[in-house]
């Protein structure tokens, strides 16, 4: 085989991506909604293949209060037949009673921008927020707001990813406990877009639960 003929054959591989999920039950739910997530949902979805790295974070600045955080190989991950057996119409039946009672449910989808870095687990604060695009370029805007937080020393790592070509997210980690006020005075309007979410979130632990 010729080394042309071999390039033409070879593929790039796909960008990898996340899958976040937000959501919060009521009160009077919500010792149930973590019990169903610590036990079965969480460990069912970190087990399938494709998904490198999980964590679950707790919304201390901003709404709603509960994110899972999947990292994937690729969006491939959620097309396969392990991941369609358990979700949708093939979910659990103890996951068709707590969702439908949930609010503020949001399921993002995007690939990342750039390399691989560490899983985002590992970090004190974490900053999750989404800028709509319109024309501008994702990679620009991301460069944007990496060069408004680089001064930070608390700074862990940033990483960009863009959900169908309309939002860019910026997840940022940090090893203080961080204010959210702060890092919007900081960030402000990367390339003068204006940011429609910002969440804060703390790494999620329950408290008492063995």
């Amino acid at each position: 085989m010729s080394r042309m003929h071999e390039s033409a054959d070879m593929t790039t591989a796909a960008p990898r991506a996340i899958l976040m999920v937000s959501m919060e039950p009521p009160a009077s739910l919500e010792e149930e909604f973590n019990d169903w997530y610590d036990t079965e949902h969480f460990p069912q979805r970190r087990a399938l293949a494709g998904f490198e790295s999980a964590a679950r974070w707790v919304c201390i600045d901003g709404w709603p209060r509960w994110l899972a955080l999947y990292e994937l190989e690729s969006i491939d991950a959620l097309q396969s037949a392990a991941y369609r057996e358990v979700s949708g119409a093939q979910s659990t039946p103890w996951s068709r009673r707590i969702l439908p009672r949930t609010v503020g449910r949001t399921r993002v989808i995007a690939q990342q921008l750039g390399e691989t870095q560490l899983p985002l687990s590992a970090a004190t604060r974490l900053l999750v927020a989404s800028i709509p695009m319109h024309a501008a370029d994702a990679s620009a805007v991301a460069v944007a707001v990496r060069e408004a937080l680089t001064p930070r020393a608390d700074l862990r790592q940033l990483r960009a990813f863009v959900e169908a070509d309309t939002t860019l997210w910026v997840l940022a980690a940090f090893d203080t406990p961080v204010a959210a006020a702060d890092l919007a005075q900081q960030i402000g309007r990367p390339s003068g877009l204006g940011i429609a979410t910002f969440n804060l979130y703390a790494p999620y632990v329950r408290s008492g639960y063995g």
